[in-house]
């Protein structure tokens, strides 16, 4: 089964300062902020390691990896009560910290995309903003190689609006040997190919393992029997989404479904509307 972090938020509040951190945090932002609309020639490892990265922004018609779209402080009050609490209560309010930035990064990206991007090949990368504990944190958009990949393509262009203009939607993919899988066309030879989106609801519903499983396979079994026009033994519903506690928390619930050939030999067309026919081989 395909399963992937969608958004990941790196970095941990920082030290615990019982006697000196005020009420609320310092509102404001430090040294290594990034500045909203820079690009980056980021690889993935220090895209995770927080801000600030390493090396100077770059234009973002020459080439890069990923580009920040918004800088936000979780709550302020929020931000110090982590940092004078301590063992599980601390773990509490760090949790809580995580999901107020992961959900600042996700509700602002439709916007910045221009459309849904949980059916493109963007991703939404977010990293706590260097000390933690300030509460700052960055969010930047990149391209991946793949659903399930933490690989980054480089770019020579910008991301914003960039799904209004098309070219970036999801088709098929395929498996790249260790690496998981990537995206390709469907006229070439694949393993899968994308159904649509799939979103669990209530908006904030508890993490539970077993039912969050079955629920997406519910639903991207449903998206697949509508999308290929009959229920087949011969593909399985799969998707990409929030799968872990941790994911979980903060994100938007949604997943992207895949309809995946059951055996090892490749497609080679489209699955839409085949019905009960054969499989494009």
């Amino acid at each position: 089964m395909l399963a992937a972090v969608t958004v990941a938020v790196v970095g941990v509040v920082g030290g615990v300062y019982w006697l000196t951190l005020p009420e609320k945090v310092s509102a404001e932002r430090p040294k290594g902020t990034p500045a909203v609309g820079s690009c980056w020639n980021v690889d993935e490892g220090h895209a995770a390691g927080g801000f600030p990265w390493p090396g100077a922004p770059v234009a973002c018609t020459a080439p890069h990896t990923a580009e920040v779209f918004l800088v936000g402080q979780v709550d302020r009050e929020l931000a110090a009560k982590a940092a004078r609490s301590k063992g599980d209560d601390a773990k509490v309010q760090q949790a809580l910290m995580y999901a107020q930035a992961r959900r600042g990064c996700l509700a602002a990206a439709p916007m910045f995309f221009g459309g849904d991007w949980h059916a493109s090949r963007v991703q939404v990368v977010a990293a706590w903003i260097k000390p933690a504990g300030s509460g700052f944190f960055g969010c930047a958009a990149v391209e991946a190689v793949g659903p399930a990949s933490k690989r980054f393509v480089t770019r020579t262009g910008s991301l914003r609006e960039a799904l209004k203009a098309g070219g970036l939607g999801i088709e098929c993919v395929a498996r790249d040997g260790d690496n998981g899988m990537a995206y390709t066309p469907c006229d070439r030879p694949h393993d899968g190919e994308f159904t649509g989106t799939y979103t669990i609801t209530p908006p904030n519903a508890p993490y539970d393992a077993a039912k969050l499983g079955s629920t997406a396979t519910s639903g991207c079994a449903g998206l697949a029997t509508s999308y290929v026009g009959a229920t087949r033994t011969d593909l399985r519903a799969a998707y990409v989404g929030p799968t872990s506690a941790n994911d979980w928390l903060g994100s938007d619930q949604t997943f992207a479904c895949y309809a995946m050939v059951a055996g090892a030999e490749k497609l080679r067309g489209s699955v839409k509307g085949i019905g009960a026919g054969p499989l494009p081989r």
